[in-house]
């Protein structure tokens, strides 16, 4: 098991960034997986029939800064609020009758599955499939110590500081439970973690849970029911249902990255609101992250028809599956200091010390740039690791144009050169 802070921290990371790398594919097969039956984890339900009423307040912060509220007396019996500095709904359920109000006409995808996952797991349990992420106490592979071991041959484990941490990661949600505490003989995680991407993550921690025990009617009054046509639905779709959506998707034009794999496979989760606009692109894997940018730019271009259920307007999501070729377009060789000198302007030098480098001194930069023009990334190619600071500050000024083929914008590569008087 690891021991130092540091190796704790590079586990977490390599734990949280598992569904954009190729090496966490492999790892998640692992042989205390093999004899899982179902999905199974600690974090209790406290929305089934018969469970105790209760009071529950939440936040979640890193990026939406929400907070979350909820009343439930029983199934048909219940008030939710969420507010968020993107999103605000209030849903009020009692009987047969249901109020709804939404500042937007989508829910966010972080905030959705945290919101759910705080009194119910079973929605994300039931999209688990093989091959997915199920890091639980239950087969073995998280302990009530805190420690969490996601490679049963390499022995690599974390020790989390809330004790016993369990993860669950299906197609474009992984989720975490931890900071478990009981709530009438059930066991509640008081701190869940959506990640989003690498280093980027919702963290929901419920603040309160208690007994509901002043019953106020007025929680659960409908002011007029909202028309099922007016409710906010999400339904996940497999993708050649939400591909049969698209009205225009253009092919993907991968830019051409300077490092990385040049070919393979690439997975976005995508969410359409009810009129079919594309709201969130989010990665879920890629065989080079650096085309992740881009290529969720061209997606959220895209237009789709709504998606229906049961004859009504749905927010739809879902997997889309990509075959990357970051050399199928555009140029195959790279361009010259000249040609890339030619297709930009506002060139400005770096900023040097006079006579701090001897005369004849020259910094090099392979530089990518996508077919908006932006440079994707830039890689130093030769001169004195010092200069890459001056040089980098002075291409960050330079405006770089796409290359036409045929009238359509194409990337490219090239050699950038800076002669340091």
């Amino acid at each position: 098991m690891l021991s130092t802070l540091d190796l704790i921290q590079v586990a977490k990371m390599f734990l949280r960034c598992r569904f954009l790398s190729v090496l966490l594919v492999a790892v998640t097969v692992v042989s205390f997986l093999a004899h899982a039956q179902a999905p199974k984890i600690v974090q209790g339900t406290l929305t089934v029939p018969g469970s105790a009423p209760f009071h529950l307040s939440a936040t979640v912060s890193d990026g939406t800064d929400a907070t979350i509220e909820m009343f439930w007396v029983r199934p048909d019996k219940w008030r939710r609020r969420i507010v968020s500095n993107e999103f605000a709904q209030t849903v009020i359920v009692n009987g047969g009758k249901v109020y709804e109000h939404e500042s937007d006409s989508y829910f966010p995808v972080g905030l959705e599955v945290l919101a759910s996952a705080m009194v119910d797991p079973g929605p994300l349990l039931g999209e688990y499939k093989p091959g997915g992420i199920l890091w639980t106490k239950a087969n073995g592979a998280s302990k009530e110590s805190g420690v969490t071991c996601f490679d049963d041959k390499l022995k690599m484990c974390m020790q989390h500081a809330w004790g016993l941490t369990e993860t669950v990661g299906v197609p474009g949600k992984m989720v975490e439970f931890t900071k478990y505490q009981p709530f009438h003989g059930k066991r509640i995680a008081r701190k869940i973690v959506y990640t989003i991407s690498v280093g980027d993550f919702f963290t929901g921690e419920v603040t309160g849970l208690d007994d509901l025990k002043d019953l106020d009617e007025t929680h659960f009054a409908i002011p007029t029911p909202t028309p099922r046509d007016q409710q906010l639905v999400t339904a996940t779709m497999p993708e050649p249902e939400l591909r049969s959506l698209a009205v225009e998707a253009p092919p993907i034009i991968w830019p051409q990255a300077l490092d990385g794999s040049e070919t393979g496979q690439a997975s976005f989760y995508l969410a359409l609101d009810p009129t079919g606009k594309v709201r969130d692109v989010l990665p879920v894997k890629t065989c080079n992250e650096r085309t992740n940018d881009s290529a969720i730019r061209q997606i959220k271009s895209w237009t789709f028809r709504p998606a229906l259920k049961d004859g009504f307007p749905v927010q739809a999501e879902g997997i889309l599956n990509f075959d990357v070729n970051t050399r199928a377009w555009g140029p195959a060789k790279t361009l010259s200091d000249a040609e890339m000198r030619q297709m930009a302007s506002n060139v400005v030098d770096p900023t040097v010390p006079a006579g701090e480098y001897p005369p004849g001194t020259v910094y090099k930069l392979w530089v990518a740039v996508d077919i908006d023009g932006g440079v994707l990334e830039k890689i130093a190619a030769g001169g004195p690791p010092k200069l890459f600071g001056p040089c980098d500050a002075a291409l960050r000024q330079w405006h770089f144009r796409p290359i036409m083929e045929n009238g359509q914008p194409r990337p490219y590569r090239g050699l950038v050169e800076f002669d340091i008087p």
